[in-house]
């Protein structure tokens, strides 16, 4: 009888977090009589799945906060070793690599598909393009910093800190000095998940507390042959990019892609450039390597299907190695609410509507990324970037304040370390900073971060649902230079909000998968620390 009312109330738990709340997202809220009845109602919702997650005895894997210990973090470079000008004879050396991470077997066994929580098992039953990780290795001289940018929903950071160490095992063998290695998710809504978040949700829930009891392995949404390919095959990538470095100039420029970037949620702030660095070799006859930075969300087919793509990163690839014969790789941007824009006149790409003649969302999405390939052919204000590459990371504990990521990480959903600080969660997770040549900086950010908290912006007291202020310097004002983020990377920790524009379960999708109203100023302070600390 105690098992059947613990389904019952596990299942209404499960319904009121997955369908129940984004029933009622992007409503819009402008009195402080409903903002006042929704947070009651958020409490309301804390107490019972809070008290639903105590009857789920805690993974073993959670770990007290005396007894964690970093391991495969890198700090990069002290401060005194940040450089002004070039060192004596610095030269860019860059290698590229390009490889499937798929295994051939997403449809004969179960494979998750990334994008919404689902109860009933998404699983793949269609494969059309290609999953991929894309790898850049960096030198100014001093080390190599390696960036890879994997097509998928999400990376924990204790997966990133897996590939970190059978690399750096390699490297060592080899003699090679590894800076920092950075993995970034392109957060694709429709292909194979490696974050676990979007897995059996019943099942994992029902069977957790027995699994937890005896030590076995939380049933996540992640399958255990695509993800040890995943790791075999990114280190792979990674040698393979530091074995193809070679000598060239590094150029940065900007074209205004404002019409084509849709943002959801006010204060409607974002970077509105597809933002190259582009890579010329010395040796006639090589390819360009182009790293792309843009904050468009990869949701193209939709978040709830279960058909793997590539999304429009994929068709971008296409046009720019068929028609630039240039290396691709795509870093998002701060994309906490970004979605795309498709102009009125776009076009379904023909040759994918008479491939898929049912599916003219599919071929809207091809012609859209061919769009912003071609909008990247055309950066024409390229600057010279000089051979100075200053980078450094700080380690920092989240709060996961949110009941239903508290629910999830109980039930082996959620799968990133876990922390317990006295009787609160936290999670460990990295930010960095990095500077290329003289006048560029680059926030390396774990998460989905609101653009404000980046570029400016925030809402102001008046407007705010807490009545306060946003009392940070926002990370481009602080930082003098041109700023990009590069999203989603080394980690991924859910939506970043400012604290005082955190609004409601019911309100919004952002507050759902967000580790807390606290996260956006746990790591805007960490970023103005690890900026000051080098300045």
């Amino acid at each position: 009888m105690t098992k059947r009312i613990t389904a019952f109330i596990l299942s209404i738990a499960v319904l009121m977090s997955a369908f129940a709340i984004p029933a009622y997202a992007a409503t819009e809220v402008t009195s402080d009589f409903e903002r006042g009845f929704y947070r009651f109602v958020d409490k309301l919702l804390d107490v019972v799945v809070g008290g639903i997650t105590n009857l789920i005895v805690e993974p073993r894997s959670f770990v007290d906060n005396d007894d964690y210990v970093s391991e495969n973090f890198y700090e990069g470079h002290k401060p005194e070793e940040f450089l002004n000008a070039p060192a004596s004879d610095a030269v860019w050396k860059v290698g590229y690599a390009n490889a499937s991470i798929k295994t051939g077997k997403e449809l004969e066994e179960e494979h998750y598909v990334g994008g919404s929580l689902a109860i009933t098992k998404k699983l793949a039953d269609e494969v059309r393009d290609d999953q991929k990780i894309r790898t850049v290795a960096i030198s100014d001289g001093r080390g190599i910093s390696i960036f890879a940018s994997i097509d998928t929903f999400g990376l924990a950071n204790n997966e990133v800190k897996v590939i970190r160490e059978k690399f750096q095992a390699y490297a060592d063998t080899m003699g090679w000095d590894i800076t920092s290695i950075n993995i970034s998710a392109l957060h694709q809504h429709s292909c194979v998940d490696t974050f676990g978040l979007n897995g059996d949700i019943i099942g994992a829930l029902f069977t957790s507390s027995f699994r937890n009891l005896l030590g076995l392995e939380l049933p996540s949404g992640k399958n255990t042959g695509f993800m040890d390919n995943l790791y075999e095959v990114s280190v792979q990538s990674m040698i393979d990019a530091v074995n193809d470095m070679q000598t060239g100039k590094l150029y940065f420029g900007t074209i205004d892609a404002t019409e084509y970037i849709r943002e959801k949620r006010k204060p409607e702030v974002f970077d509105s450039n597809l933002n190259r660095i582009r890579f010329v070799p010395d040796a006639a006859g090589e390819k360009e390597t182009w790293i792309i930075n843009l904050p468009i969300h990869c949701v193209g087919n939709g978040a709830a299907g279960t058909m793997v793509t590539g999304d429009y990163p994929y068709f971008m690839e296409e046009y720019i190695n068929k028609n630039e014969d240039a290396n691709f790789m795509l870093i998002l941007g701060a994309e906490l609410a970004i979605s795309s824009e498709y102009p009125d006149d776009l076009v379904a790409d023909p040759y994918y509507l008479d491939k898929y003649p049912d599916d003219e969302g599919y071929a809207r999405m091809a012609a859209y990324g061919y769009l912003l390939a071609e909008l990247a052919s055309n950066v024409s204000n390229d600057k010279e970037i000089a051979p100075i590459l200053n980078i450094r990371y700080k380690e920092v504990m989240v709060p996961v304040d949110n009941s239903i990521f508290k629910l999830a990480a109980r039930g082996g959903l959620l799968t990133n370390t876990v922390v317990k600080n006295g009787l609160g969660y936290e999670t460990p997770t990295e930010v960095g900073y990095l500077e290329l040549g003289n006048d560029l900086a680059i926030a390396i950010i774990p998460g989905e971060l609101a653009p404000e908290i980046a570029f400016g912006g925030a809402v102001s007291a008046e407007d705010s649902w807490d009545g306060t202020e946003w009392n940070y310097t926002a990370f481009a004002d602080a930082t003098e230079r041109k700023l990009l983020v590069f999203g989603i990377t080394n980690d991924q920790i859910g939506y970043m909000l400012t604290d005082n524009d955190w609004r409601s379960y019911l309100t919004e999708n952002e507050e759902i998968v967000s580790t807390g109203p606290k996260a956006g100023a746990v790591i805007t302070a960490t970023y103005l620390d690890l900026y000051n600390e080098v300045k």
